[in-house]
């Protein structure tokens, strides 16, 4: 049993799948080579889905249903990569700096709704709108820059350095986009959080979102780095093996 994003509106999903035990990738508790990654069929009928389990207080627009595998039979062939590759190899910090980018995008599409609200209003002249919205933009543009910087080290291969700012990137913009968030939702008041607002959707998506990792694990792990301790850079897990 698992939770598949997209769920039923997929064909396919990546399975992770340990044979040294429960766990998979982020909580197992075996030699790296005891993972396989897996490409499953989910139109097989031993796989059925449970809706009834997914209700988030944000991200409502999209799927992540639990999943019942019984009895599943996934070929060989289905193998993705050799055992223990995606953690050998890190895989997942090439995944994470799309958190940053999911961050950075819910800021700007506050900051759109913001920029706009306030024009409407004429409260240009008001400092305190003036003080919050060129935070809001400073906010925005170093996560831009932070961005680009991290897409520039894995576009010319250097990727040990990739793997660092992405982490950095990563914590970076959950802290920058919720305080873009905090400002914007000062600047338009209560009513931009009542539905249909796009605000009341970005504050509930974002909030909600940012959770996936604890951000503390994550400025830990940065700071093992730079002490030149050893670090989980992957999945930011507290202990190492």
């Amino acid at each position: 049993m698992g939770a598949a994003t997209g769920a039923d509106g997929l064909q396919w999903a990546i399975l992770f799948v340990s044979t040294a035990g429960t766990g998979a990738v982020r909580h197992h508790d075996g030699p790296a080579n005891s993972v396989l990654m897996l490409a499953c069929d989910l139109s097989d009928p031993s796989v059925s889905f449970d809706s009834t389990w997914w209700k988030p207080i944000g991200m409502r627009g999209s799927v992540s249903y639990r999943v019942q595998f019984d009895h599943t039979f996934i070929p060989k062939e289905n193998l993705i990569g050799y055992p223990g590759q995606y953690l050998l190899e890190e895989w997942q910090t090439r995944f994470t700096p799309q958190y940053g980018a999911a961050f950075l995008g819910a800021a700007e599409g506050a900051y759109g709704y913001a920029h706009a609200h306030i024009k409407k209003q004429g409260r240009e002249q008001d400092a305190y709108v003036q003080h919050r919205i060129a935070k809001s933009t400073m906010n925005i543009e170093t996560m831009d820059l932070w961005l680009r910087k991290v897409a520039l080290l894995w576009e010319t291969g250097q990727h040990q350095q990739a793997k660092e700012a992405g982490n950095r990137f990563r914590y970076l913009s959950e802290k920058l986009a919720l305080e873009t968030l905090e400002h914007c939702t000062r600047m338009c008041g209560a009513r931009a959080m009542i539905q249909p607002s796009p605000l009341e959707r970005i504050y509930r998506d974002l909030s909600f979102y940012t959770l996936h990792d604890n951000c503390d694990r994550v400025l830990a792990s940065i700071g093992q780095e730079i002490l030149g301790q050893e670090s989980d850079r992957a999945f930011f897990n507290s202990s190492q093996k």
